[in-house]
């Protein structure tokens, strides 16, 4: 009822839109698919975040929909898309001492996206070992659509087995990509972090290879640039070009 006032509709209007009977009337009909759809909604939720639904609770994730889609209803015809903000609904309004829960649904969401996400032939070893050692320095190396790069405050990666343990705060880059039909994750150290941040602008294997020839001895540095890509490749992280 005080949804209907709160649209400046009467329940005698309704009448013309939702046909009662002599068992219900248009409002308690209405009410009734009302809440099959909030609880279609809560059932795609519980699927698409299982781990914050283990490291809430139930009755508290339940609760956590319905704030969540009052702030931020489903405006999308498919439900695919109805968990797009719920990290960012945890951000502004979840609770304080668990601020965590926020990146562990934005890891959660971002494996979900990922496993969506258009294909590409990607760089594997057998096609780096195959490359004329001439190739390398102008090897391109954008990252395959199937990819996601987050940047999160606690180390969710962490809690991923059991969500019930908080995680250690901290600033982390977390890499999400689809490998052969399964997502996967990882956190990086801080080296590959920046190096995956000139991934995403664009950038060759010479430029990683300048650029960690500024920041380690120069003996060091082309062993850690290949090591880099030898991970890349194992992970089938990038376009063949």
């Amino acid at each position: 009822m005080q949804g209907l006032r709160d649209l400046g509709i009467e329940p005698r209007e309704l009448e013309q839109i939702v046909r009662s009977d002599e068992r219900r009337s248009a409002v308690e009909r209405l009410d009734i698919y009302a809440n099959m759809y909030f609880y279609r909604i809560l059932d795609v939720l519980r699927d698409l975040f299982p781990k914050l639904v283990a490291a809430v609770g139930d009755t508290p994730f339940h609760n956590l929909v319905t704030d969540y889609l009052l702030k931020y209803p489903s405006s999308h015809p498919s439900l695919r898309n109805v968990g797009a903000r719920l990290a960012q609904y945890l951000d502004e309004h979840g609770d304080r001492d668990r601020l965590w829960l926020a990146d562990l649904a934005r890891l959660e969401w971002a494996r979900h996206d990922v496993f969506d996400l258009g294909d590409a032939e990607p760089l594997t070893m057998e096609r780096l070992r195959a490359l004329d050692p001439s190739a390398f320095a102008t090897l391109a190396l954008p990252l395959i659509p199937a990819s996601a790069v987050l940047r999160v405050k606690y180390a969710v990666e962490e809690c991923w087995d059991d969500p019930s343990q908080p995680p250690s705060a901290g600033r982390k880059t977390l890499l999400v990509w689809r490998q052969h039909g399964d997502v996967f994750h990882r956190a990086t150290e801080e080296r590959e972090a920046a190096a995956v941040a000139m991934l995403q602008r664009g950038t060759t294997f010479g430029l990683i290879c300048e650029w960690l020839g500024g920041e380690l001895p120069e003996s060091e540095a082309p062993q850690a640039a290949f090591a880099l890509l030898a991970q890349w490749a194992t992970d089938e992280l990038i376009i063949a070009t």
